[in-house]
Order: C-alpha cells, then structure tokens, then sequence
C-alpha cells in the first residue's frame, strides 16, 4: 500500500512540476512577443522617415522577423540537439 501511495505523490509531484513549467513556458512566449512588438515599433518609426514605405507595413514585417529569426535557431538548435533520452530505463513490475 505505500508503494502505491508514494507512486500517487510522485505523480502528483511531477504533474505540478510539468504544469508550472508549461506556465512559465507560456509567459516567456508572451513576453518575447511582446518585446519583439516593441523592438518592431521602435524598428518602423527610424525606416518609416528614411523610406516611402508605410509605419504599420514596416512594423509588421520587422516585428514578425524579431520574433521569428530567433525562434527559427532556437527550434534549430533543439532538433539537432535531439531529446537527449536515447535509451530510457524502464521497469517491468509484476
């Protein structure tokens, strides 16, 4: 029985720890939208003067290239790493 208990906790315990991470996954996402956002404003209203091309129209397209260029070498980076689990141990109970 206590066996099953501390099999009970344990999952307990790293069903809180994976929800927080995924949590502080989400708020870094946000985040890193957000500043790409601003890094894109600030990035349109030097080339909006410079060139004929509209504020909005530059601050789209560099907002989408602050937020994407990074994320494309951070994916890059993680599939070519792989998962880092090759053989996992596993336990058969009977």
């Amino acid at each position: 029985m206590t066996d099953r208990n501390r099999e009970t906790k344990l999952r307990q315990v790293v069903s809180r720890a994976a929800w927080r991470l995924n949590l502080i996954e989400i708020v870094v996402l946000v985040l890193a939208a957000i500043l790409s956002l601003i890094a894109g404003a600030i990035t349109a209203l030097m080339f909006a003067d410079l060139t004929d091309i509209s504020y909005r129209s530059i601050w789209m397209v560099s907002s989408v290239l602050f937020f994407g260029i990074p994320g494309f070498f951070v994916i890059f980076r993680k599939t070519e790493q792989g998962s880092g689990i090759e053989n996992p141990k596993t336990e058969i109970r009977e």
